[in-house]
């Protein structure tokens, strides 16, 4: 095991080792709903100067379907100084959208905060966890089955561990939901999943045993008792299996397909297939069948926003 900080609650949970790599970043502000602007999405909100900006998706795919369709992706987050982000937009057929997207924007905040609060280090790599962040909470943890889709237990965002490579699992913001990749039709088909699933929100940490840390004004920031909200990786997914080593991955869309069926173009959201510690992407919930009139409507997009992989430590 790496070196670090363990603890055991002897609760029938996993261990929690707290360990050089991992990241905590710290609350700013959700968004969702309609952008203000075409091929972008601003998000307004303070940020700490000096700080690594992320933005956790929630719904990072938006279809536009009229007389025809179009489908917006989430891609790259650039900085507006300290007083937020502007998410990028690519599409599939070169339409300008005005994308409806939702998500969480957070920060790792930079070394200056870290006077106070709790850092572990090895040769190459530390953690730092500063008693000044706004740090989400593990709120809900336990297994479920999903039978095509379910509500979450709890609001926040979701992450989980299955082992099913027949089943595609998304998220549409409040619903988990499941497919059956095994069929090929055009229809709307339901899968089954059991999900050991952990959701994280704003509620406040509580102090207990284990590891509290609380700031100037005595309030909790951090506490191991409610499991802190750290994450030990970023992925790019795509197609092809990787493996993430037994983490919980975020659960989300992750991107839009069409696949001809018929005569008939077949759109579908994507969501991830999890099978052995690995993970990738294949079409999920259908949206929509479009008659091709000779048109070979075939795409696959999945988003390049990185999504999440959390220890296994819930």
């Amino acid at each position: 095991m790496p070196e670090g900080i363990l603890i055991d609650y002897n609760d029938g949970r996993p261990v929690m080792a707290i360990t050089a790599g991992l990241r905590a970043p710290s609350f700013c502000t959700s968004f969702s709903g309609w952008s203000s602007q075409p091929m972008q999405y601003p998000v307004n909100t303070p940020l700490v100067p000096g700080s690594q900006v992320i933005v956790i998706p929630t719904n990072p795919v938006y279809i536009y379907s009229f007389a025809e369709f179009d489908v917006a992706f989430m891609t790259v987050v650039t900085r507006n100084g300290d007083s937020g982000v502007i998410i990028g937009a690519e599409t599939i057929g070169g339409k300008s959208l005005v994308p409806d997207w939702s998500g969480y924007v957070m920060e790792l905040l930079p070394a200056a905060t870290y006077n106070e609060g709790l850092f572990v280090s090895n040769s190459t790599d530390f953690t730092a966890i500063s008693n000044q962040a706004a740090l989400m909470t593990c709120a809900w943890s336990g297994r479920i089955t999903v039978n095509g889709s379910a509500p979450l237990p709890v609001g926040g965002i979701p992450f989980g561990k299955w082992d099913n490579p027949n089943v595609s699992v998304g998220f549409d913001g409040g619903n988990i939901i499941v497919r059956d990749i095994s069929y090929t039709g055009r229809d709307d088909v339901a899968g089954t999943a059991t999900i050991d699933l952990v959701i994280f929100n704003q509620t406040a940490p509580v102090g207990g045993d284990g590891i509290t840390m609380t700031n100037a004004a005595g309030q909790v920031t951090f506490s191991t008792l409610k499991r802190p909200f750290v994450y030990d990786r970023q992925i790019q997914i795509t197609d092809a299996f990787q493996n993430i080593g037994g983490g919980y991955c975020q659960i989300v869309y992750t991107g839009a397909q069409v696949r001809m069926n018929g005569g008939y173009g077949n759109l579908r959201m994507k969501g991830v297939v999890m099978s052995g510690g690995s993970v990738r992407s294949a079409y999920n919930r259908v949206f929509g069948n479009y008659a091709s009139n000779g048109w070979d409507m075939t795409r696959n997009r999945n988003i390049s926003m990185p999504i999440l992989v959390l220890p296994n430590m819930y």
